[in-house]
């Protein structure tokens, strides 16, 4: 199967962390890839550590890219600052600074590299596979349309797994 790619630009600004948050998680879910709650919790906090990274330490305009395969999915954000991501030793008290020791808990891989005047960050999630969509479509209408046997189906039930 082909990898599956969405890239989007952030201006890079602190409010945009939402939306993007969620853009992530709707295109991964677009894509057929069934998410359960813990898989969905995951990918929604890997990308929002690393597009608030960017957004806050990169200082202009951000890129996202998603990568997706059957059982993977990797989040690429890139900034136009060189510097490598800080993972900081942080008080226990302290609001944040564990961005990234997160993603590393998540993530089956994760690293940064230096991209032409700014730097690359990316992570990658195990993904649940998913059937091609395709197929998930034919096989939803053949139970939906099917009667069981000795059922006669309504017409109203016919026209609601139509639509």
């Amino acid at each position: 199967m082909p990898t599956l790619v969405h890239r989007f630009v952030l201006a890079g600004e602190e409010r945009e962390v939402s939306l993007a948050r969620r853009t992530v998680v709707d295109k991964v879910s677009a894509w057929g890839v069934p998410l359960d709650d813990a898989t969905a919790d995951a990918i929604r906090l890997v990308a929002s550590e690393l597009i608030t990274n960017a957004v806050v330490h990169g200082g202009g305009p951000v890129t996202v890219a998603l990568y997706h395969r059957p059982g993977r999915l990797v989040i690429d954000v890139l900034d136009d600052n060189p510097s490598a991501p800080q993972a900081s030793c942080i008080q226990a008290d302290a609001e944040s600074g564990r961005g990234l020791a997160l993603v590393e808990l998540l993530a089956s891989r994760c690293a940064w590299e230096p991209v032409g005047r700014g730097k690359r960050v990316w992570a990658e999630i195990a993904l649940p596979k998913a059937a091609p969509a395709i197929r998930v479509a034919i096989l939803r209408r053949l139970f939906v349309l099917r009667p069981k046997q000795g059922v006669v189906a309504e017409p109203e039930s016919l026209s609601l797994a139509v639509s």
